[in-house]
């Protein structure tokens, strides 16, 4: 039985590895969809994405099938919609890329009121959060991570991350072309995505917590939505 059990688990663990490998994947072709529509094939944005998906281990050849595919089709559908929800006191922001924004805004209402929340009227909670960009860059690329970091200040970085082989810097989101430039001018290549960063965390009790927990939970299943924010002190 022992032997099952494992077989078992290490199953169900393939199992999860591969929903959320999909997720990724799916987001991935839903943003390239927008990108395309937005800013056409040749556009620095359709750049930065594919450098990403390559991070997330999409083959090349995926990745020029999703593209060709996306031109073929001329999708036109797919559009960025954002959506704010409070629950227990705690504000939940939400960004998503859909081809139905009513069909993503009932399942998300639903979703929000079955577990005693709800949605508000966009706009209501967006000064909660603060828009930023957060930019890394592989540490191997970077001739003296002091004098770097130093720089960085100077181009306008607000928090700097000195992790294992990376580091990841954050700016304002206003700040983004200055960053940019300044990095293109030392020849650095670099990632980059935007973040909504909570102003004022709030701390609630364990209960309500655990509750508001769960409610995240459940909103990461959608594959509509691509970043969820909440000023949640977990």
């Amino acid at each position: 039985m022992s032997g099952h059990s494992k077989w078992t688990n290490i199953q169900h663990r393939k199992q999860n590895q591969d929903i959320k490998k999909s997720k990724k994947f799916s987001k991935f072709i839903r943003e390239i969809n927008l990108i395309i529509k937005k800013f056409g094939i040749n556009s620095f944005h359709l750049k930065k994405i594919i450098d990403n998906a390559k991070l997330l281990n999409i083959p090349k050849n995926k990745i020029e099938k999703i593209i060709k595919k996306s031109l073929i089709k001329n999708n036109n559908n797919c559009k960025n919609l954002d959506l704010e929800g409070k629950i227990h006191g705690i504000c939940i922001y939400i960004e998503c890329i859909t081809d139905n924004n009513i069909r993503t805004t009932s399942n998300i209402r639903t979703c929000f009121n079955k577990h005693g929340g709800k949605l508000c009227n966009n706009g209501n909670l967006s000064h909660f959060f603060s828009k930023k960009m957060i930019f890394s860059i592989k540490k191997e690329d970077i001739f003296s991570i002091k004098d770097f970091e130093l720089m960085l200040i100077d181009f306008g970085a607000n928090d700097i991350f000195n992790k294992n082989n990376k580091i990841d810097f954050i700016t304002n989101f206003e700040d983004f072309g200055t960053m940019k430039n300044n990095l293109e001018k030392l020849k650095l290549k670099y990632n980059f995505k935007s973040i909504r960063i909570p102003n004022h965390l709030i701390d609630i009790k364990k209960e309500n917590k655990e509750k508001v927990i769960n409610l995240i939970e459940k909103l990461k299943k959608f594959n509509d939505i691509k970043n969820i924010y909440s000023n949640l002190i977990i």
